[in-house]
């Protein structure tokens, strides 16, 4: 009985000599999250370098400055998971929810691909227009937000602040489209999308695309003068559509223009940033070598750009957003169209503030 009492005393103590303490642990593996965490921060540092190298624009005239920026759009397009889609007959199918004073109200599908349509609101002024044909804008929610609420269908207004219907009443033919607007549900379809070799993002854009096809054959649209609006995430969806296709004539884009890399992984107590989310969706291979915000918007110049930032707006930080804007003036600039990029701060939240917006749709659209 001795013995045994001796043995397990000496195994505990070979036992207890094998030990590492918890904290010793904890240590460990917190360090290796730093040195990973500082290399990755460092390469994220890095990556302006090979934005700097792939972005180099001819400022020598127009026809040249667009010749030089051509080849950027497919890069775009595949870091978004590709516009690869088949391009169905454009046969909508609408249906009558409101006539009112000013204009009527239809819901309406087109086919995109396969079994998949677009959803969304369009609104035909009944004002009288030059020649038979108005100027557009696709109008484009937010997270949360729907087609309806943006055109003054909704029960609920929300922080579109109707600006579907503001514009049809100031003139313009408006096709608001659905995108998957809430976080869950666009997480679950993007990593379905990822395993397939696509993302949600690249489906998203390839509507717009088929939507301005589908403006551009309406005899009452004048095809030169299609306009893109958008908040939050759509504001980010008519950049990226701007960005990729050049009939998009003139851009605003509400509460989501930032500085790259803050925004995606630096937190702040002036704004959410994404990587403090379960917004995975936002997050794309070689984001920060390939297209800042910035860098988007360098592809839609010559085009005009309006950029609205609200001071109080938690989404986009309006210094940050100032400071990426700082980036996209001097390529108007050196191409003596100055007055076509235009960024305008109000006093107010995340939300369309839509008077300034509209004056520069009316400029570009109405002359």
């Amino acid at each position: 009985m001795r013995y045994s009492f001796l043995l397990t005393l000496l195994m505990t103590s070979i036992a207890s000599a094998q030990t590492i303490k918890q904290s010793d642990i904890e240590s460990a593996q917190k360090n290796q999250y730093d040195e990973i965490d500082h290399y990755l921060d460092q390469k994220l540092a890095d990556a302006a370098n090979d934005r700097r190298e792939l972005h180099k624009y001819d400022f020598s005239s127009l026809e040249a400055y667009e010749k030089s920026i051509e080849n950027l759009r497919p890069k775009f397009a595949a870091m978004l998971g590709g516009l690869d889609y088949p391009k169905l007959d454009l046969k909508p199918t609408q249906e009558l929810v409101a006539d009112l004073p000013t204009h009527r109200a239809y819901r309406i599908f087109l086919p995109a691909f396969d079994n998949v349509r677009i959803y969304g609101i369009l609104l035909e002024p009944k004002s009288k227009s030059q020649n038979g044909a108005h100027p557009a804008i696709i109008c484009i929610h937010g997270m949360s937000s729907s087609p309806e609420a943006v055109c003054g269908l909704s029960e609920k207004p929300d922080y579109t602040n109707n600006f579907g219907l503001q514009a049809v009443q100031r003139g313009y033919l408006v096709f608001a489209p659905l995108d998957i607007n809430n976080f869950k549900t666009r997480s679950w379809l993007d990593r379905k999308a990822i395993l397939i070799g696509q993302r949600l993002q690249g489906l998203e854009q390839f509507k717009i695309l088929r939507i301005t096809d589908y403006l551009c054959s309406r005899p009452d649209v004048d095809a030169k003068k299609i306009g893109a609006y958008g908040i939050s995430w759509g504001g980010r969806t008519v950049m990226c559509a701007a960005a990729l296709d050049r009939r998009i004539a003139a851009t605003a884009i509400s509460g989501h223009f930032n500085d790259l890399i803050p925004k995606m992984v630096t937190p702040s107590e002036h704004y959410t940033a994404f990587i403090q989310t379960p917004e995975d969706y936002s997050f794309f291979p070689n984001h920060a070598k390939l297209f800042t915000d910035a860098d988007v918007v360098a592809l839609i110049c010559p085009r005009p750009v309006f950029i609205e930032q609200g001071r109080q707006d938690k989404v986009a930080y309006w210094e940050l957003s100032q400071k990426a804007f700082e980036e996209v003036k001097p390529n108007y600039d050196k191409l003596n169209i100055g007055d076509r990029a235009v960024y305008s701060i109000f006093e107010g939240p995340h939300e369309i503030h839509g008077t300034e917006a509209f004056e520069f749709f009316d400029k570009w659209f109405k002359k």
